[in-house]
Order: C-alpha cells, then sequence, then structure tokens
C-alpha cells in the first residue's frame, strides 16, 4: 500500500511520482493499492529510479510535492533523519 497524507496536485494526473525511502519495497511492474485521505485506487508501478537529495531539483520539488526544492528536502530530512540519502524516485501509472 502507498499512503498519501495529503491530496498533492499530482494525484489527480494518471501518471505521478514518490519520493520515498529506498527499501526496495516498491518494484516495478507491480500494482499497489494507493490510499489519500479521500479514496484509495490501484496504480502500477512503472519506474523506479535511485536518487540522492542532490538529485532533486526545484521542478521536481514542484512536480512531486507542490513545494519548492528545499521544503521537499526538509519533510525528507524531518521522516528519514537529517543524514539519510538513501531515495528512491518511483512512478506510477494509475489502473483504470
Amino acid at each position: 500500500m502507498l499512503r498519501f497524507s495529503k491530496e498533492y496536485s499530482k494525484l489527480r494526473q494518471p501518471i505521478f511520482t514518490t519520493i520515498r525511502k529506498n527499501t526496495g519495497h516498491y518494484e516495478e511492474g507491480y500494482a499497489y493499492e494507493v490510499k489519500t485521505p479521500t479514496g484509495s485506487y490501484m496504480a502500477y508501478c512503472i519506474g523506479d529510479t535511485p536518487i540522492k537529495k542532490v538529485d532533486i531539483t526545484e521542478s521536481l520539488a514542484r512536480f512531486d510535492a507542490d513545494c519548492g526544492r528545499d521544503e521537499l528536502i526538509a519533510m525528507l530530512e524531518g521522516w528519514y533523519g537529517l543524514d539519510f540519502n538513501d531515495f528512491v524516485l518511483l512512478t506510477f501509472w494509475k489502473k483504470f
């Protein structure tokens, strides 16, 4: 299951991304339930790209989290710690 605590604008699109801790849990080619504050649906993982904080651009932050790069990095550090730097950029396609 892929949980979102906020209704990000990206979640209204057929293809969206999310940056998560790189645990290997989500795999390309598999479908996962996506839960948001207002509902749930299934989505296929169509991409899993390992990234570091330095790889997060301003445009990626705006698309992925509706905020700037510095704010997104601060959120990631709040969730995973200041020293953590092993993330994965997951790309999902909604199952219709």
